[in-house]
């Protein structure tokens, strides 16, 4: 376990695209002009620390137990070569996004994350339109992430019940349901009423999971029957009716979905003491932890997976489950561990909610939101958005019930979040690369913590948003041919249904929407300047100079 040790030294893949990472956090100057109130009943405290904020992404990402629940999808689309190359290319791909948002996370920390980079970067005349509804596609993602978590905890449980009672146990919609508002009920009490020991919480959550990879990891290659190294590096196997190149494509779709949500970590900013500094960092070292952890998974999951058809044909419908069962020949061992497992997704689901909640909260507070007074208030006893927090509680109930409905309507809604939050990615580094690097230069100083070069910046930049297209664009093909309507993917009916109900939400709402207040925000939350004092730098209080709060 790395801990804190982990933060100290720079990512090599980051050192050679980075001109200067300073320890000083001005963030130079800020964009935005528009007069926004801030709710005054209570405010987020800044309890977040760049170990705690990393281990919430972490958490969120679950990357080596979201690839094992995946293995059905990966192994037919592409086998090992899919599995383990494709991983290792998604997460260089996501290290160039998660680069370029977190550069413009150490200009602009708040908690709109990437609808507020939107904001800032577009020309007048369409940052309002643009940011309104790439916010809307970023919260919309979030609340469908807050689902995925807590089913993928649920069906953990039930694949623990039906090995600790011998198959006895039978697996039914109606019960995963109702572990899932077990689940969601718990984390929404601790999210509410825990506050205090939320960044705690997170900690012991990275902890966990990398104590379950580690054990779980040991367990496999120790006690399994192995396969041998040319089916782990080179085997490719095809069954989906696609050509071979687009097979490899799906195949790594899993991976890519594996490595979504990082951007907790941008709204969570307002909770960190010195967010422009630890923002770029938790973003880089999440994919990096998730990275390795990932590939080490991969490969004991590869050594161990002596007889595919039995473990994809599972019983417990959770393929890693039986390979387990398999290698520990021990039903008590196989449910602690599977357990275990179902743990890293309760704690997924506790910081998806976190998430969630913040940026509806900022939404509301920027008036994007219906009744944006009050979904803007902070329970000052708590200092927590609650009424946006039970907004996420109340949607994900009614919607989890698409549970009990036709599975392909409820595989859709899931694989939605994973192309929502993907298009909150690349929209702002989108703008970026049209308006040019220049754009991003008029808002910082020598002193901002996390600076590309112009040319290496472009680099990364058009790297993140091919990767982020395409990955969205494969999203919403089938998984095999020939496609019937038991195997069709509606997760394009899914997205089109949520952007018209946007494109509609701005037409009859939209004119509240004023935008975020950067001046009034950042003083909201003391941002810390190069001198140690609180509040806003001097550079920025030059351009800001004659706003006022309304």
């Amino acid at each position: 376990m790395r801990g804190r040790r982990l933060l100290v030294s720079k990512p090599l893949f980051i050192l050679f695209f980075v001109r200067r990472y300073t320890p000083a956090s001005d963030t130079g100057k800020m964009g935005g002009s528009e007069e926004i109130p801030v709710a005054s009943h209570g405010a987020l405290q800044q309890r977040l620390s760049t170990l705690s904020t990393l281990a919430m992404a972490f958490a969120i990402l679950n990357t080596w137990i979201a690839l094992a629940g995946s293995i059905g999808l990966i192994v037919p689309s592409g086998g090992s070569v899919a599995f383990l190359y494709g991983f290792i290319f998604c997460v260089l791909c996501c290290l160039c996004v998660v680069a370029s948002l977190g550069e413009m996370a150490a200009i602009w920390p708040t908690a709109g994350g990437q609808y507020h980079f939107v904001f800032a970067l577009c020309p007048e005349q369409t940052r309002l339109p643009i940011s309104f509804i790439v916010g809307w596609i970023n919260i919309a993602g979030w609340l469908v992430v807050v689902t995925v978590q807590g089913f993928f905890g649920a069906q953990f449980i039930s694949a623990a019940a039906v090995v600790a009672s011998n198959g006895t146990y039978e697996i039914t919609a109606a019960r995963t349901y109702a572990i899932f508002l077990a689940i969601l009920t718990c984390t929404t009490v601790v999210n509410i009423w825990g506050n205090k020991i939320l960044g705690k919480w997170n900690d012991g959550a990275l902890y966990w999971s990398i104590l379950g990879v580690v054990v779980i990891s040991i367990v496999l290659l120790s006690m399994s029957e192995k396969t041998d190294a040319d089916f782990v590096f080179t085997n490719f196997q095809n069954t989906t009716g696609w050509p071979d190149g687009i097979s490899w494509i799906l195949g790594l779709l899993q991976s890519a979905l594996s490595l979504i949500g990082f951007d907790v970590v941008l709204h969570m900013t307002e909770e960190m003491p010195n967010p422009s500094r630890d923002s770029p960092r938790a973003l880089i070292y999440a994919i990096l932890v998730g990275g390795v952890t990932g590939t080490l998974f991969i490969l004991a999951i590869l050594f161990c997976f002596n007889d595919p058809e039995a473990i994809l044909g599972t019983t417990t419908g959770m393929p890693i489950v039986e390979i387990i069962l398999r290698a520990t020949k021990n039903r008590a061992a196989t449910t602690v561990l599977s357990l275990m497992l179902a743990v890293c997704f309760v704690n997924g689901s506790n910081a998806s909610i976190t998430s969630a909640s913040r940026l509806m909260y900022a939404m509301a507070r920027d008036r994007g939101v219906v009744f944006h007074g009050f979904f803007s208030h902070i329970e000052p006893k708590l200092n927590v958005p609650v009424r946006t927090i039970l907004f996420c509680y109340l949607f994900n109930v009614c919607f989890g019930l698409l549970y009990l409905g036709p599975a392909v309507a409820f595989s859709a809604y899931v694989a939605s979040c994973t192309i929502l939050l993907d298009i909150s990615y690349a929209v702002p580094i989108a703008v970026l690369l049209v308006r040019g690097r220049r754009v991003l230069a008029a808002h910082r100083t020598a002193r901002t913590p996390f600076q590309m070069g112009t040319l290496s910046g472009y680099v990364v930049n058009i790297v993140a948003v091919v990767y982020l297209v395409v990955t969205s664009v494969f999203f919403c093909f089938p998984t095999s041919l020939p496609v019937t309507s038991n195997t069709m993917n509606y997760v394009s009916v899914v997205l089109g249904i949520t952007f018209v109900l946007i494109a509609l939400y701005w037409v009859f709402f939209g004119k509240t929407f004023n935008g975020p207040q950067f001046d009034v925000i950042m003083e909201e939350h003391r941002v810390p300047t190069p001198d140690g004092k609180g509040g806003v730098s001097a550079s920025h209080k030059e351009h800001s100079e004659g706003n006022t709060i309304a």
